[in-house]
């Protein structure tokens, strides 16, 4: 309603009882906010989209096609995964259709599987990307857009991932992976892509990513999942990942042999998991080959052939013991022992929304 100006200075002015009908509602909505454990700028939280319970995804890259990539896909069928997120270098014969059949053998021609383009990819990828494109029209729950495999964005029951060809394949990667990232607010993030920094692996590949999509997914806090390098390594939690910083404020204990680790903003843990089949490396970086390792200590498990390591692969189950912010994460051998085991806490994104009293009169 407008009021002549006279009219509403009138109304302040008239003395302090009607000063203080006006200012009542004010302090019982801050009083309410206190109560209710709010800051006073507070009113709600939007609670993040977050993945069923108990919700397997298992993580593999450098797979081959063989008895030994098969016994890996048979392992994810056992374990009881929900789908696989396939961090690139695919059967190395450039033979889409012998792939694919591989993967249906043990999981099915609809079971969602989605894949990050590897070097070993790109000269039948368009053939690799077909198959790709008509296992995801199978899955009405699953959302991708953008280059599947190369710059795409996915949603799948909860978890928010990003397939990127960084270092392999496409172009703008990094700037694509900040502005998707930033477009959403998903309780679990994921970047997925195949090529490696030389200090993200322990074997001997080069520096071939760079370090700007590392640190926007780590600012993001999505989980960075990676292969190339033919081993198993995942690192503790990291504040910044060129420089390897550990952060001290993630509740780990370093002298366990798998620390847990953290996912939030400005945190989270870079993993290789890089021996689905296609042959097993040695460690030659951050030895001793015993925890704990060398480097910066930066590192929580390394599974290399210095370490007698076998076949198989890392498995995360989100949302356990009826907190959606809690995840289990395990690398599995396909001679089903364990070598990994860690637990993952995130922290949801919030968003404020500001309630404002009005006063009507």
């Amino acid at each position: 309603m407008n009021l002549p100006a006279t009219s509403i200075n009138a109304s302040i002015e008239i003395g302090p009882r009607r000063r203080l009908r006006f200012l009542w509602p004010v302090f019982i909505s801050f009083l309410t906010l206190l109560l209710l454990g709010a800051t006073p700028h507070t009113l709600y939280a939007e609670e993040p989209v977050q993945p069923p319970p108990n919700f397997t995804v298992a993580f593999i890259g450098d797979q081959g096609v063989g008895p030994n990539a098969q016994a890996v896909l048979d392992l994810i069928h056992n374990e009881g995964a929900a789908m696989v997120l396939h961090q690139g270098d695919f059967d190395y014969q450039d033979n889409p259709d012998a792939w694919d059949q591989q993967i249906n053998d043990s999981l099915g021609a609809t079971f969602p599987y989605f894949a990050s383009v590897g070097n070993h990819d790109v000269s039948q990828w368009a053939g690799y990307q077909q198959k790709l494109q008509a296992r995801l029209d199978s899955i009405p729950e699953a959302t991708c857009v953008g280059e599947l495999g190369v710059n795409a964005a996915c949603h799948y029951q909860g978890l928010f991932f990003i397939l990127s060809g960084i270092g392999t394949l496409g172009s703008d990667h990094e700037a694509y992976l900040r502005e998707q990232l930033a477009a959403d607010d998903s309780l679990w993030t994921i970047c997925s892509w195949h090529k490696n920094q030389n200090a993200m692996q322990v074997g001997g590949k080069p520096d071939e990513v760079g370090w700007g999509a590392y640190e926007a997914c780590r600012e993001d806090g999505a989980i960075i999942a990676t292969g190339h390098e033919h081993s198993y390594e995942r690192t503790r939690t990291l504040s910044h990942i060129e420089s390897q910083t550990v952060d001290s404020f993630c509740d780990d204990d370093p002298a366990t042999p798998d620390p847990d680790v953290c996912v939030s903003a400005g945190r989270t843990f870079v993993v290789v998991s890089g021996i689905a089949g296609a042959g097993i490396r040695d460690q030659e970086r951050c030895l001793p080959a015993t925890y704990p390792y060398g480097c910066a200590g930066e590192w929580a498990k390394i599974y290399t052939s210095d370490q007698g390591a076998q076949y198989g692969a890392l498995f995360i189950t989100f949302h356990v013991e009826g907190d959606p912010k809690k995840a289990l994460g395990y690398f599995k051998t396909i001679d089903g022992e364990v070598i990994d085991s860690f637990t993952v806490t995130a922290t949801a994104p919030v968003t404020y929304h500001t309630f404002i009293p009005i006063i009507m009169r």
